[in-house]
């Protein structure tokens, strides 16, 4: 059992990147880590860590350890998850990696209310445009959007947007409504450079139609760009979702909304384990079910 408690706090140390991280993870001494580790490398008569004073890396022999180990626990999780499962309690520690606004509002509200209904879990939420790797980064559970390109994962749809294109009503009062799709050539388009928003697509007469924009102003955040479009520097086409509520107070106005190109779809992905923690299926469960609640809620 020993070796057990020693081999599992040298994967939580390689995991976390530091003592600190993983004896605050195992709630334990930074010096009990450190001594644990010690007696790992002497019983097994190798080095596994370089330490200095700013970084930590495995050897060749750490790496190889930590690939074995971090398989094996995973495994007993797994297990012990299998049985957890049959009490559809959710336990333990429920990681969610999200963008922007849907992981600003939707899903930390979603996660809010969860958590008030199974104060037991721990949730963290980690909002980033990067694109993450659940299962080298710890994650459970990812939005993502549009097709899926990573058949390693499992997914749900859980919800659908629409793109609608907006601009503030002074910008319409002083340059006036473009009447057709080809007019926004003659407008100051303001270009988001993520995706799935880097190209301006509709749909007239059943056919799919791209737009070649020009404008002076882009960002690959939606948050700046509907600033600058309520403020009047020019059109933006964003998930209806960003631009709900400014649609609703007038800041903003919609055009074009029967040229709706095909919503995309939203998805949480999770790892593809054998078996899915109950922590993972509730909340899914939790957000599809309540997703137009938390909509309104959330507008309000």
């Amino acid at each position: 059992m020993k070796r057990w408690d020693l081999l599992q706090t040298f994967v939580y140390v390689v995991d976390s990147g530091s003592f600190s991280a993983a004896a605050k993870r195992l709630g334990v001494s930074k010096s009990l880590v450190s001594r644990k580790i010690t007696q790992l490398e002497k019983h097994l008569g190798t080095q596994l860590l370089f330490r200095t004073t700013r970084q930590l890396n495995t050897t060749d022999a750490g790496y190889t350890l930590f690939l074995k180990c971090e398989r094996l626990f995973s495994n007993l999780e797994e297990a012990e998850q299998s049985v957890l499962n049959l009490e559809d309690v959710p336990r333990g520690h429920l990681r969610i990696v999200c963008t922007d606004i849907l992981g600003e509002r939707y899903i930390s509200l979603a996660a809010a209310k969860f958590s008030s209904i199974h104060p037991q879990l721990k949730i963290d939420i980690h909002v980033t445009s990067r694109l993450v790797d659940l299962v080298a980064e710890g994650y459970d559970l990812a939005v993502r959007y549009g097709k899926l390109t990573d058949s390693s994962l499992k997914a749900r749809q859980v919800m659908e947007l629409p793109h609608l294109v907006c601009a503030s009503p002074a910008y319409f009062k002083k340059y006036g409504k473009p009447k057709k799709i080809e007019d926004l050539k003659k407008h100051n388009c303001l270009v988001a450079t993520f995706d799935p928003c880097t190209s301006w697509k509709f749909k007239v007469d059943k056919q799919a139609v791209d737009v070649d924009l020009q404008g002076n102003w882009r960002s690959n955040n939606a948050s700046a760009l509907i600033t600058a479009s309520t403020e009047g520097l020019g059109i933006c086409r964003l998930p209806e979702l960003y631009v709900r509520d400014h649609i609703k107070k007038g800041s903003l106005i919609s055009i074009f909304d029967k040229y709706q190109y095909d919503s995309f779809p939203v998805w949480l992905v999770y790892p593809n384990t054998r078996y899915v923690s109950a922590k993972v299926r509730m909340f899914i469960d939790y957000f599809s079910d309540n997703i137009k609640i938390l909509s309104n809620i959330s507008t309000m």
